[in-house]
């Protein structure tokens, strides 16, 4: 069933992986999905060793909520736990919400709740990503699955800033639900996904970007591979490897990356599936352990586990394969190492236990579960601690075997997507039905030393090596101005000192003085520019777009491509005659690209309108669907069912409404959407109003459509929508102008 593959026998033991890099927590939180130490281990004490679900004397079951499940895994800090999960399930106003309860009696604190727009996230799949807490801070930051991205007061739940990263951006949402962890390091917090971007980052990317913590404000912005196959919910780590800091991650691309995590800078990349990779990778010392379940890079076979030993510093680090055992199938469960051995649970939820030094087998096939697993491993107080996707649980201790089960059980309708924490002498799991807190109460819980984390190389070097210009994306209106921060780094990606005297230039359009941009007025023109800091040798940039005031028109006559500030757009959408006039055009050519959206400008936008000139083709029995956005909401002519609908959530259609409306392909038409705020009953609600209606026409007085949404989006970006899998779609000149008053 497997091929191994050797080329390298390490002659060292491995030692408990707890020497990873981090700010340091307190030793009992635990701030991040994977623990302090990014690896799923612990030095808490006096867990306990069983467990019955039931309750009842002596069950260890502290307390239970069913009535708040979830699929992402907690986090813990100061005495609260913080998770992500489904808000008003089923209702009108279902959305997505931030929750913190009381770690020692399961009572809630606060709930921070926020809406889903412009996502395709099936409503049973909200609340993916896992929250991560700042104990400098104290907040918390959190990515929802339509990539609102937030910072979060972790006392009273306040929000501090928030960026709808896919109106931004253009961050993909979502592949069936599959969103980004976020990291924090001193003082950014890191965050990824699939960007359809802008300019010459148009095409699909897995990309990086960290934010200042405290601001929101995006200090890098880094790609790995154009077009990656897939998207990917691997989550960072962080880790001193040969004395240098890096974060390390799978990516949409099926490449574990090297990162710098302070400049954004690539150290290498190690080629391992041909499509995204999902589970966590491990580092241990100077290596990483990944594990993967889709297409190998040679061969017929699926999914493998390698080693690999990362050798060097700066621009000389290198990743070398150790060993790699391929027909494992790992999409999920992230690997374990504890002393010499690799524990890591397949997709078929069986545990292999691996001899970390070499990758022979110890240990296989030992069963936890019979469904697939997503949950991974973590280890305290001498056991490893599993759940499964089919509601079932296992405590485990080591052997000279491998392990043994000392305690198992299935809870009924129950299903584990995330993974167990260990807080305050206390084990949580989080389930689809609730969270069970598990302490012996009979036991003293304790904090054991912990091994000596790996340090960085002393910050000796001060020769720059690397220009950092902040922020590294921006969005601006005419008149308004950047004051630029330029950092220097060294080789090895640390700090050495703001530049005293950087030279600033700007391509494309506005001016700079000294470190200050001036988003010049170019006669009401959406322009985009490129500032560059040049210090000595070295050069860095920041890419900012400038989109003036309404009202916008776009007729596409003189343009080669679709507008330069718009997101999402460019890469599936071209410029071409359509009856005699330039239109643009969404094309059906591009591979993973049926439905698209594209954002014009401002997410600060409230009460407009927006129209266009619309045409679908027919491709056999096949219409295109063609839709206009705002504030979050669409209007979507759809071609197959011959319906006009308004929405703002394509997958639960909480607060849609959908009317017949039969439509020609080849036929020119003018749509028209209209969103604005209402206050009604002393509650502000968004109104949304549509019509459709062919283009030579006179444009009719009523609306065709109508809708009220009483949990509303108060603002958003205008864009498009299309849904064209064989057919294309044209729009022509498209307007946005502010509603009157």
């Amino acid at each position: 069933m497997m091929m191994r593959t050797y080329l390298l026998i390490l002659p060292t033991l491995l030692l408990l992986a707890g020497a990873a890099f981090g700010q340091a927590p307190k030793a009992a939180d635990w701030s991040y999905w994977r623990g302090p130490n990014y690896n799923g281990t612990s030095s808490a004490t006096g867990l306990p060793a069983t467990w019955d679900p039931d309750g009842g004397e002596g069950s260890n079951l502290k307390w239970h909520r069913d009535d708040l499940a979830g699929r992402s895994t907690p986090v813990a800090m100061d005495g609260k736990l913080y998770l992500i999960t489904r808000a008003d399930p089923g209702t009108e106003i279902e959305g997505e919400r931030v929750v913190c309860i009381d770690a020692a009696t399961g009572e809630t604190v606060w709930e921070h709740k926020f809406n889903v727009w412009m996502s395709d996230v099936p409503d049973t799949r909200v609340g993916w990503a896992s929250v991560v807490a700042d104990p400098e801070t104290g907040n918390v930051y959190a990515l929802g699955v339509c990539d609102i991205f937030m910072c979060l007061d972790g006392k009273t739940g306040e929000e501090k800033w928030s960026v709808p990263l896919h109106e931004f951006l253009g961050m993909l949402s979502t592949y069936g639900g599959r969103t980004n962890f976020p990291i924090i390091h001193e003082d950014l917090v890191i965050i990824s996904g699939i960007i359809i971007n802008w300019g010459d980052a148009a095409k699909p990317n897995h990309r990086f970007l960290a934010m200042d913590k405290r601001t929101g404000e995006i200090v890098w912005f880094s790609p790995t591979r154009d077009l990656p196959d897939d998207t990917s919910y691997s989550a960072p780590s962080l880790a001193v490897i040969n004395g240098q800091l890096q974060m390390v991650v799978g990516g949409g691309d099926g490449a574990v990356w090297g990162f710098q995590p302070r400049t954004g800078k690539t150290l290498w990349n190690y080629q391992f599936s041909r499509r995204g990779l999902f589970a966590t990778p491990l580092v241990v010392g100077n290596r990483v352990y990944a594990g993967h379940g889709e297409e190998n890079m040679e061969g017929t076979s699926m999914g493998a586990l390698a080693a690999i030993e990362i050798e060097g510093t700066g621009s000389d680090t290198k990743a070398k394969e150790l060993w790699k055992m391929e027909g494992l199938i790992l999409n999920r469960s992230s690997p374990l190492v504890i002393g010499d051995r690799l524990y890591i649970v397949d997709d078929r939820c069986k545990l292999w236990v691996v001899d970390a030094k070499t990758g022979e087998m110890i240990q296989e096939r030992v069963a936890l579960g019979d469904r697939k697993q997503w949950a991974s491993l973590v280890y305290a107080d001498g056991r490893i601690y599993a759940v499964t996707e089919n509601g079932r649980w296992a405590f485990m201790e080591l052997s000279d075997a491998g392990v043994d089960i000392t305690d198992k059980g299935r809870i009924s309708n129950e299903a584990f997507y995330a993974s167990p924490i260990v807080y305050d002498g206390a084990i949580y799991f989080v389930g689809t039905s609730g969270i069970y807190c598990i302490a012996d109460e009979k036991a003293k819980p304790g904090v054991a030393p912990a091994p000596e984390a790996a340090k960085e190389m002393a910050n000796d070097d001060k020769t720059p090596a690397w220009v950092q210009v902040v922020p590294a994306e921006a969005i601006v209106r005419p008149g308004e101005k950047i004051d630029y921060k330029v950092r220097l780094f060294n080789q090895n990606g640390q700090f050495i000192e703001e530049a005293s005297d950087p030279k600033l230039t700007v391509v494309g359009g506005g001016s700079v003085d000294g470190t200050t941009f001036d988003a010049a007025d170019q006669n009401g023109s959406h322009y985009a520019a490129t500032v560059t800091a040049t210090v000595g040798d070295l050069q860095g940039s920041s890419r900012v777009r400038v989109v003036p005031a309404l009202p916008w028109k776009f007729t596409f006559d003189e343009l080669d491509d679709a507008p330069v500030t718009w997101v999402g757009a460019r890469y599936r959408h071209v410029i071409r005659e359509v009856d005699g006039s330039p239109a643009l055009v969404k094309v059906s050519t591009i591979p993973k690209g049926a439905r698209s959206r594209g954002w014009m400008g401002h997410w600060d936008l409230a009460n407009y309108t927006i129209s266009a000139d619309v045409k679908g083709q027919q491709v056999g029995t096949q219409l295109p669907d063609i839709g206009l956005t705002a504030m979050g909401y669409a209007l979507d002519l759809q071609g197959n069912s011959q319906k006009l609908q308004i929405r703002t959530w394509y997958a639960q259609l909480r607060m849609a409404k959908t009317v017949p409306f039969e439509w020609k392909a080849d036929v020119w038409y003018r749509m028209k959407l209209q969103a604005g705020i209402e206050e009604q009953d002393g509650k502000k609600v968004a109104v949304l109003k549509g019509k459709v209606w062919p283009r030579d026409d006179k444009e009719p007085s009523e609306w065709t459509v109508t809708a009220v949404d009483h949990s509303p989006n108060l603002s958003g970006s205008p864009g498009l929508y299309g849904n064209a899998k064989v057919c294309e779609l044209y729009l022509d000149n498209i307007e946005v102008t502010a509603n009157e008053q």
